[in-house]
């Protein structure tokens, strides 16, 4: 082999060596942007998963419990008349004069006196009502018609004094007739079921309701 061929030899060599070392470089650097760019979407995709899942978390409902000032709200009502009649009465007044008229009597209860209990481990809430009793009366004072006994007792101010005399008569009358007192008792209680029961039912249909 001659020198030339010697030396072209080497010149082909070097040559092979130098497109392999560019061949590399080039390599390196497109496997150092693949492994950055793989590297960047893992981030970003990790990025979004949590993204999506605090958007899309459903939050586990919070747990409604049967408390006493919550059922006190619910039955928040104070002097709430359970029981209404109209009333055709007469009064007298001493010996002076008769006088019929008509009133309205309402009967209820005092529902800020209500007393609430619950006990949880038995599942029971209890609801002890005030006794129902006369709250108030109304008198008609165009109804009033009169019989005088005493014409001198026919003065400009019988009205007035005939009105108060009716408004007490039918006060004592309506708190003597016990039908009165137990329709007003009864009602109540149907209305303090009718506003704990749906709510007690939607929270533990398990529990009871006692009304006393």
């Amino acid at each position: 082999m001659g020198r030339e061929e010697h030396e072209r030899l080497e010149v082909v060599d070097n040559q092979g060596k130098e497109k392999n070392k560019k061949n590399n470089e080039v390599f390196a650097k497109y496997f150092s942007n693949s492994i950055t760019k793989i590297i960047i979407a893992i981030i970003v995709i990790a990025v979004l998963a949590v993204v999506l899942l605090n958007v899309f978390k459903k939050e586990e409902p919070v747990k409604e419990v049967i408390t006493v000032s919550t059922l006190e709200k619910i039955v928040e009502v104070s002097d709430l008349s359970t029981f209404r009649v109209v009333y055709n009465g007469v009064a007298c007044a001493d010996d002076k004069y008769y006088v019929s008229y008509e009133a309205t009597v309402d009967a209820g209860i005092d529902f800020e006196a209500i007393e609430i209990t619950v006990d949880n481990e038995a599942k029971k809430v209890t609801v002890d009502l005030p006794e129902a009793e006369i709250l108030d009366v109304y008198v008609d004072i165009a109804s009033l018609d009169y019989i005088f006994i005493d014409k001198k007792a026919n003065t400009e101010t019988v009205s007035e004094e005939a009105y108060k005399l009716c408004k007490y008569d039918v006060k004592v009358e309506s708190e003597n007739q016990e039908a009165i007192i137990d329709l007003a008792q009864q009602n109540a209680e149907n209305i303090v079921t009718a506003l704990v029961q749906p709510f007690v039912d939607q929270v533990d249909p398990e529990y009871e309701i006692v009304i006393e």
